[in-house]
């Protein structure tokens, strides 16, 4: 069996399976189809054209389907990819990664199945993917020892527990849980944006402008430490005026930690401020989370989507577009109408947590509207990039 691996992997390099040959590439591309089509079918759900019977409620479907499905397929691209530049090691390539690919995409199947299928099934077979993408990602950051990436993976774990939790409480298990799984999922995932987001960001703007990046070591440790202390506070104690007061504080932080890295500067570069508005989305959240704690109403769904739809729609779809061109050995220039993507998630952002506040009575209007322009703006990414993610490097090296 060992002696028939490198003769597979060999095979997966060829140029026909460049596709499976770095991580980013089947995960961005799947992942991004996979968002535009289930935004698609959650418009008809909510609009009435479908209709679908789950063990989740269709909100927390929605909901499940777009962190655990799409996010987790980005990060899978994402920390497949940069772990092996980090470490030096492989993560998973061609058979191994086709494996990952399919436990995936059975996890989406089974999760469109309703209940035509057994709960067990569809929690087994959906709970499967983050453990399985937490062995690929930590083999090598163990066999490394490179302590640095530590903090990923154990968040891997976490995000793993979210999810059965997510699963418990839609079976009836733990009835109570869906909610507070969902919402610490959101906090988890925020806490990887800022991590990966604060090491990625004022590198990018540094190397491209070569304008200094001020950053202090007390600071990256309160805007850290402070999306840290949420997630584990809120986890225990629920949304109160202590998780209200720690939200601010990191909102704050943070929004402190973005200003010293120059952002106003990058206005010429899309694949940066497109970075630093994602960044934003993220201090802008928080701090409406920690408003929402002493104000009510409808304010802590506008922060779930300013962390969602603003935060992390917006730094993938920046970042994937930049990896993607950085890792097929192109030069990083955007094609010209990924500014128009954009400028559609940007608006689907605004109208997507304005709208509640500005047209109360006319909320599936603005559903559909800021839905559609997220699939406006995925769309086109794919549009400009399915070839190059799935072409081979126009450098001809690997990967």
């Amino acid at each position: 069996m060992s002696s028939s691996t490198p003769f597979l992997n060999a095979v997966f390099q060829h140029r026909r399976w460049t596709f499976l040959g770095t991580g980013f590439r089947p995960f961005f591309w799947f992942g991004t189809l996979m968002s535009s089509v289930w935004m698609l079918l959650w418009l008809l759900l909510l609009s009435g054209h479908l209709s679908l019977n789950s063990h989740l409620p269709l909100p927390y479907w929605h909901a499940h389907e777009m962190l655990f499905g799409f996010v987790a397929a980005i990060i899978a691209g994402f920390l497949l990819t940069a772990t092996q530049n980090w470490t030096g090691r492989i993560t998973a390539t061609g058979p191994s990664l086709l494996f990952l690919v399919l436990v995936w995409a059975a996890g989406r199947a089974v999760m469109l199945g309703g209940d035509a299928l057994p709960v067990s099934l569809v929690i087994t077979v959906d709970m499967a993917f983050i453990p399985c993408l937490l062995f690929f990602v930590a083999r090598p950051v163990v066999a490394a020892r490179h302590t640095r990436s530590i903090a990923l993976v154990v968040i891997l774990g976490v995000l793993a527990s979210c999810n059965l939790l997510v699963h418990l409480g839609g079976a009836g298990y733990l009835p109570a849980a869906t909610t507070p799984a969902l919402h610490a999922t959101v906090n988890v995932i925020t806490l990887l944006m800022v991590i990966i987001g604060g090491r990625v960001i004022p590198f990018f703007t540094r190397n491209t402008l070569q304008i200094p990046i001020y950053q202090f070591i007390w600071l990256e440790r309160l805007a850290i430490g402070s999306v840290t202390a949420l997630l584990i506070i809120e986890a225990i104690s629920g949304i109160n005026a202590l998780t209200g007061a720690i939200a601010l504080a990191a909102g704050i932080f943070n929004l402190i930690r973005l200003l010293g890295w120059g952002g106003h500067k990058t206005l010429s570069q899309p694949l940066l401020w497109v970075l630093h508005l994602a960044y934003l989305w993220i201090c802008v959240g928080l701090v409406v989370k920690g408003l929402d704690a002493y104000l009510g109403g409808d304010y802590h769904s506008i922060a779930i989507h300013l962390l969602t739809v603003g935060a992390m729609g917006t730094l993938i779809l920046g970042m994937i577009s930049r990896v993607a061109l950085g890792h097929t050995g192109r030069r990083m220039v955007l094609p010209k109408r990924m500014v128009v993507a954009y400028g559609l998630i940007t608006l689907g952002v605004i109208v997507r947590t304005g709208g509640p506040l500005l047209l109360p009575t006319h909320m599936v209007a603005v559903w559909l509207l800021s839905g559609g322009l997220w699939i406006g703006a995925f769309g086109v990414f794919l549009f400009h990039y399915t070839p190059i993610l799935w072409r081979s490097r126009i450098d001809g090296r690997p990967g």
